[in-house]
């Protein structure tokens, strides 16, 4: 049935919407108190690091008549081991530690789950994504933590039968990463900045191959303390259809969706590591598929922790 379709592409749309990629930052300076620091994505070579990122959302859909309350729980682990750094780009393997994903829909209507540590018990769609765990590829990274390129997941990827390829590219795919991994680190100006700052930066990406994502968010230094940066954000978010779209589905499908994305960070000033990231992303409007017209909210709270391991 249509709807039962249309719900399978938002629940693949949503559970890989976060993270953006990000364009240059527009500096603009405020209430300077001569406490200058350079902010920047600094790892050392030799060094390895924990990023582990908890994302909860609570969907709310009206279709046919009916409202859909969805729930998802989604946490992942990325041991990143630093190979190099020179002429300002910094080149990381990056490992699938682990991954695990809890989804209702309705009430219990229907489950989906995935632990990578007992990945047998996962639900059938989802053991796919074991073919991720253990697992490494190469991400090039610049000073101001935008993820350049990455390498080798379109071979991990590959290993799989073109079915299941699929679904681990939307989600996983090269410009998901890519995105996801700025959602964790792209936070950086391009020059020094002092308590009070404000960079602001757009960000702009696909997203799963299906629509395209647009966040503008401003960045201020609202605190040093010891060895810390305190960052606070505010952002706008907008998603708009993607041109070019091979899902039959999204012909002629129209978006009208839009939120805040707000919270704070805690970067280590020396190595740009971000210890603890906090934000929380509204969005609300509806997408027009086929006709349909289905309104919809989505509530997210994420957290992403950095350590040296």
């Amino acid at each position: 049935m249509i709807h039962t379709k249309i719900w399978g592409l938002l629940f693949i749309l949503f559970i890989s919407y976060n993270g953006t990629h990000a364009d240059q930052p527009i500096s603009k300076t405020t209430n300077r108190v001569n406490q200058e620091i350079h902010l920047k994505f600094n790892l050392k070579p030799g060094n390895k690091y924990l990023f582990s990122s908890i994302v909860k959302q609570h969907i709310t859909q009206e279709m046919i008549g009916q409202q859909v309350v969805t729930t998802q729980n989604m946490s992942s682990d990325y041991i990143y081991d630093v190979q190099s750094a020179q002429g300002g780009t910094t080149i990381i393997n990056v490992t699938f530690s682990a991954i695990k994903m809890d989804t209702d829909v309705a009430g219990g209507m229907q489950q989906l789950h995935y632990d990578s540590s007992n990945p047998e018990a996962g639900t059938e769609e989802l053991k796919v994504i074991s073919n991720l765990v253990g697992k490494s590829f190469l991400m090039h990274i610049n000073e101001e933590g935008r993820v350049e390129r990455v390498e080798g997941l379109d071979k991990i990827i590959g290993s799989v039968d073109a079915q299941r390829a699929e679904i681990l590219k939307q989600s996983f795919g090269d410009s998901s990463m890519i995105q996801n991994m700025n959602q964790m680190i792209n936070i950086y100006p391009n020059q020094t900045v002092n308590k009070g700052d404000v960079w602001t930066k757009s960000f702009s990406g696909p997203v799963a191959g299906m629509f395209q994502s647009t966040v503008t968010s401003d960045f201020a230094l609202s605190d040093i303390t010891g060895n810390s940066a305190m960052l606070a954000v505010n952002g706008q978010m907008g998603f708009s259809k993607l041109k070019n779209s091979g899902n039959p589905l999204l012909q002629g499908a129209k978006f009208n969706l839009s939120g805040t994305q707000k919270g704070t960070l805690e970067v280590d000033i020396e190595s740009g590591l971000p210890i603890q990231t906090i934000l929380k992303q509204d969005i609300s409007g509806s997408i027009e598929i086929q006709g349909m017209q289905i309104p919809m909210t989505i509530v997210s709270d994420i957290i992403i922790t950095g350590k040296k391991m």
